[in-house]
């Protein structure tokens, strides 16, 4: 009997999607549903482009309005996704999927909606409930809406709840089994589903990093590498480096270019009043898997401001040796080591994240492989052994 993958959407390769591409390895035949997806944004995975190669990748009725290109041969609306959000839902929903022997839901918004018929087996891999629904998202993220998004929010999301709750129920009704990406999202999913679940670490590809070199004389620079995203607070961390005219280099890309300029903004206006600082802040774009490493071996730190439901980057900065300077929340909890590992802040403040830059180069000693040693737990062979543990459970 086939395997099914389904997943919210494709249009960044991002923890979430790193946790579907494994998924296709264990299962190099399986079709994956998804409400759309944007090819060219996955080039650097063999094992996406395979499967969109061979047209395993099934999208919904949203695919349309993606495929209108603009003069350049890229997606006109791309850029506007997240205008789309009430529609997404809606068409998850029109996705049935019928006599499937393995059915293996990736989600954080709208893969739960999707229809089942005589499936053997259904696993929900729940990264997060869906945030902006059911009141996680910060305010910091609130604010960075428009007035307009405002005022217009509240008509789509009382209906757009109950859809997410109904999917819920849904999915229990089929005897799914819910697994959390770590222990925060399982308490998360339990106050917020009233769900039970089990926690699977997302697959962390350890061996990459784990012999990278660590340079004795450090270079004067703090490191923030991922996905670009507001949620990720690296605005924080740029105000930080600012005030304390430390050195910060950002790698990594966002899907809407407007997040990279706002981060942008902010040094360039600093920089106005303050000429001594130009320099400080350096946004690195896309770098390749080489360049990455070769800034793991020379940054003082990796700075991790944000509130994540568990955070693959700095799993992969901890196997590489590198500290962490995180703040005190969310998925860090599981795997920083105050002391160890790195340094905690309490709050998303400058205040606290400046005190505890002080902290760290003032008291934190660098034991390289203690550091390496805290990210046994997540290796990718873990992450496999336990679905294949969940697969193989009799349903109850």
């Amino acid at each position: 009997m086939k395997t099914v993958i389904v997943h919210d959407f494709l249009f960044q390769y991002g923890g979430a999607e790193k946790v579907v591409e494994k998924w296709l390895e264990m299962y190099p035949d399986a079709i994956i549903y998804t409400s759309f997806c944007i090819p060219e944004k996955f080039q650097s995975s063999t094992t996406f482009s395979k499967a969109f190669d061979e047209n395993r990748i099934i999208t919904s009725f949203a695919q349309r309005i993606f495929d209108i290109k603009n003069q350049n041969g890229g997606s006109k609306f791309i850029r506007f996704q997240k205008h789309f959000f009430w529609l997404y839902p809606l068409s998850m929903r029109s996705i049935k999927i019928k006599n499937a022997g393995l059915v293996l839901i990736s989600s954080t918004d709208c893969a739960k909606q999707v229809r089942l018929q005589n499936c053997n087996k259904v696993i929900h891999y729940c990264h997060s409930p869906t945030r902006y629904l059911n009141g996680l998202t910060t305010d910091t993220e609130h604010a960075t809406l428009s007035l307009a998004y405002k005022l217009l929010l509240p008509l789509f999301t009382w209906w757009l709840k109950i859809l997410d709750h109904d999917a819920v129920k849904y999915l229990n009704n089929q005897n799914t089994i819910w697994v959390a990406n770590s222990k925060y999202i399982q308490k998360t999913i339990k106050n917020v589903y009233h769900t039970r679940s089990e926690v699977i670490y997302p697959p962390i590809e350890l061996n990459k990093f784990l012999d990278n070199p660590r340079l004795k004389n450090k270079k004067e620079f703090y490191l923030c590498h991922g996905r670009i995203s507001f949620h990720k607070r690296l605005d924080l961390a740029i105000e930080t480096c600012l005030k304390l005219g430390k050195k910060l280099k950002i790698s990594g890309t966002s899907a809407l270019d407007k997040q990279t300029e706002d981060l942008k903004k902010i040094v360039s206006d600093y920089n106005t009043t303050h000429p001594e600082s130009v320099g400080l802040i350096e946004f690195l774009g896309r770098t390749s898997d080489e360049e990455v490493l070769e800034l793991m071996s020379e940054c003082k730190a990796f700075l991790f401001p944000g509130k994540e439901d568990f955070g693959i980057a700095p799993i992969e900065m901890l196997a590489a040796g590198v500290p962490i300077i995180a703040y005190e929340d969310g998925g860090a909890l599981e795997y920083v080591q105050n002391g160890i590992n790195g340094v905690f802040f309490d709050e998303q403040s400058i205040k606290s994240m400046v005190k505890a830059i002080e902290n760290f180069e003032a008291s934190f000693i660098e034991n390289t492989q203690n550091i390496r040693k805290t990210t046994l737990p997540f290796d990718e062979s873990k992450f496999r052994n336990s679905i294949n543990d969940v697969v193989a459970q009799k349903m109850t």
